[in-house]
């Protein structure tokens, strides 16, 4: 598939967690990119839903990953995507980088969006302490 993860949350270069310093210690920095679909304030986190259609964008970062069969697991517990059960699903989207589209891993939120805030920049940066 691709060595590329697209990331809008807790695991951008301003998060400070053990997650987001592991993704840059194993991983190049591509640059800021974005898809069409909406952003949610889930709690101290936030969720993305993929839409085509959308009017909005959710904003975020591009790495690619040095080592992704290592990588991936270890995130892919760090989101909670327990199959399609779990809260985040990992799926490939296509995302506008540097004016090329490219295909990016990124954590979708898996669960209903109806009570949650949405964010209608499409950028967490700002939540982020």
């Amino acid at each position: 598939m691709t060595d590329l993860l697209f990331v809008y949350g807790t695991l951008m270069q301003q998060a400070a967690n053990p997650f987001s310093e592991h993704l840059r210690q194993h991983s190049r920095y591509i640059g800021r990119g974005s898809f069409p679909g909406q952003l949610y304030l889930v709690s101290w986190y936030p969720g993305a839903v993929s839409d085509p259609a959308a009017p909005t964008n959710v904003c975020g970062e591009v790495f690619q990953l040095l080592q992704p069969d290592l990588t991936l697991p270890l995130l892919d517990e760090y989101e909670d995507t327990a199959g399609d059960t779990g809260e985040f699903i990992r799926k490939p989207v296509t995302v506008s980088i540097l004016g090329q589209q490219k295909r990016c891993w990124v954590y979708l939120y898996n669960f209903s969006v109806e009570k949650l805030v949405h964010i209608p920049t499409g950028d967490f940066r700002p939540y982020l302490k």
